[in-house]
């Protein structure tokens, strides 16, 4: 099994990275005084990440890190900001060649495009799989029949993955299992939310006058910070986003993002606004509207209310859906080089 590569982390403002005896050492301040956070010869770093203002790089880091093809990321927030790359090679020029390659390659898509899809499928399945348990012990038995019907549908569609020809063949698989998905979230929401089906924001920017009820809208903005998280592991790994496999390519549009989200939507987003609609169906009321007006006050705080429900879920999983994701993206980026075989995340309860 290969060892995942190390990011050297720089968190803490006012930390200053240099270089002492060939090493990298990062000094943070503490009572006044700089101490030693860590130190790491140029072997064990693989990445550096300066997720802070007010940090201090020397020269002769910058140097060291260049030498040796480690390449140095800086963050806003969370938001990727910049990348400074080795101008001779990298780790992350070695990823994005080979990523280019595997896209290229008929075969290679359509590989990574099964596992995506697998991921997806078998996460859906197991939290509607937890939903039809609990409806059991509780003895709920009027969505019990619904829920049965659709994971086998799932596992179905699920089972057929392998014996795709195509990509398009593997949407169609996805598409057939969402449909059966959708069905049996609308059985467990509350009715007065209104969801019959999953309308995506392509769709909803189509027809501008569509009421769009409160659930649907709950799960776009859910997935927009699911892919601010997935893009960042993405930036971090040294993938190209937008070289994508189960989702055609198209100029500006984050490809391999959307990819590395499929596996994660379900667990990620749909399991805790699910609970949320469940628990607090009022909490997204103020959500329902038509796509042509403008947010006020009242559904600019339920927006809030549910970027937050969705990214502390993230946080505070055991263990973290960020850690998990971020795992994800390095084991792609190791397996486009030939040094992993990449596996879909599947969630257990």
């Amino acid at each position: 099994m290969c060892v995942m590569p190390k990011l050297a982390l720089i968190v803490d403002y006012g930390a200053v990275l240099k270089v002492k005896d060939g090493r990298f050492k990062l000094l943070v301040r503490e009572n006044k005084q700089y101490v030693t956070k860590w130190d790491h010869s140029p072997p064990e770093v693989e990445g550096i990440v300066v997720a802070v203002k007010g940090v201090s790089i020397s020269a002769a880091a910058i140097e060291l890190a260049a030498k040796n093809g480690i390449d140095v990321f800086f963050f806003s927030g969370s938001k990727p900001l910049a990348h400074l790359s080795p101008a001779s090679y990298s780790a992350v020029q070695e990823t994005w060649l080979a990523q280019i390659r595997a896209a290229s390659n008929p075969e290679k898509r359509l590989e990574y495009s099964k596992l995506f899809a697998e991921g997806k499928l078998s996460n859906q399945r197991t939290v509607l799989s937890e939903y039809e348990k609990r409806a059991k012990a509780s003895g709920n038995s009027s969505v019990i029949p619904t829920l049965t019907r659709c994971v086998e549908t799932i596992e179905l569609h699920l089972s057929k993955l392998s014996e795709c020809k195509s990509v398009d063949e593997v949407r169609q698989e996805e598409a057939l299992a969402a449909k059966a998905y959708w069905e049996a979230i609308a059985a467990l929401l509350p009715q007065n939310l209104g969801f019959e089906l999953r309308l995506t924001k392509q769709r909803i920017r189509a027809e501008p006058n569509m009421v769009v009820d409160p659930f649907n809208r709950a799960l776009n903005i859910g997935y927009a910070a699911l892919l601010r998280e997935v893009w960042r592991a993405c930036f971090v790994a040294g993938l190209n986003p937008y070289i994508g496999f189960l989702h055609a390519p198209r100029t500006g549009k984050m490809s391999l993002v959307f990819d590395l989200m499929e596996e994660f939507r379900p667990i990620a987003v749909d399991r805790p606004l699910v609970t949320l609609a469940k628990s607090k169906p009022e909490a997204l009321e103020t959500l329902r509207s038509s796509g042509s007006d403008e947010p006020d006050e009242r559904s600019r705080e339920a927006f809030i209310a549910v970027w937050r429900e969705v990214v502390n879920y993230m946080a505070k999983t055991n263990p973290p859906l960020t850690q998990i994701v971020a795992t994800q993206a390095q084991r792609l980026s190791l397996s486009l080089r030939g040094k992993e075989v990449y596996k879909p995340y599947k969630a257990r309860w």
